[in-house]
């Protein structure tokens, strides 16, 4: 969790484990801690939305890939999980009782599916299914859940493609959050704990 200062605005930077009950405390006590203006989420404005509806939807009607299946399935060895999220739940809450505005800073599907068209091949989509049919069986070597995601995140982004593809969603992160800079002054930003690294080296460029 990180403090900085970026065109007159002040970010709170927290890094959450989407899917783990427990997250949602961080975010209580983030928010209580540093009362902001907008509350900045790393995820899709289609997840917004889903989020949005989260009292009309059930864990059993919830779609995921076959690669979050998987991630969720290993972290539930860590820890409790819940679906929908906890902690995006908490911000929406939070957000909605406030009277603060919900942000989503990550891509959105439809760019999502384009960097895909644009970056990975046929073999490299075929390396891909192989290597998360391969996840489904590892036996990761984390100790806990936040060695787990950086675990699992290295274990995706081992495909050049895919790793492109990542590194181009955290500068949309970036360039979210610094827009959302000259909006707002006090910007609660919730980032993946796997990404919260890198989006910190990023936003140093930006720092005053």
């Amino acid at each position: 969790m990180k403090e900085i200062n970026i065109e007159g605005s002040k970010l709170h930077i927290l890094p959450v484990i989407h899917g783990l009950v427990g997250e949602e405390k961080k975010v209580e006590r983030a928010f209580e801690k540093f009362k902001p203006d907008c509350i900045a989420i790393g995820v899709s404005p289609e997840d917004i939305e889903i989020i949005r509806k989260i009292k009309k939807i059930k864990a059993d009607e919830v779609e995921m890939s076959l690669q979050h299946q998987y991630y969720l399935m290993h972290l539930s060895k860590y820890g409790k999980i819940s679906l929908p999220p906890p902690d995006l739940k908490t911000a929406h809450e939070i957000a909605d009782k406030h009277k603060i505005p919900l942000k989503a800073i990550d891509i959105d599907d439809n760019e999502y599916a384009d960097l895909l068209v644009e970056n990975v091949s046929i073999f490299s989509l075929i390396r891909y299914s192989r290597k998360i049919k391969k996840l489904g069986r590892k036996q990761f070597k984390a100790k806990d859940a936040e060695e787990f995601v950086y675990e699992w995140e290295k274990e995706i982004s081992s495909i050049k493609s895919f790793k492109k593809i990542e590194e181009i969603r955290e500068e949309r992160m970036v360039e979210n959050i610094i827009r959302l800079c000259k909006e707002y002054k006090k910007i609660l930003t919730i980032v993946p704990m796997e990404k919260y690294k890198n989006i910190l080296l990023k936003l140093e460029r930006y720092k005053k």
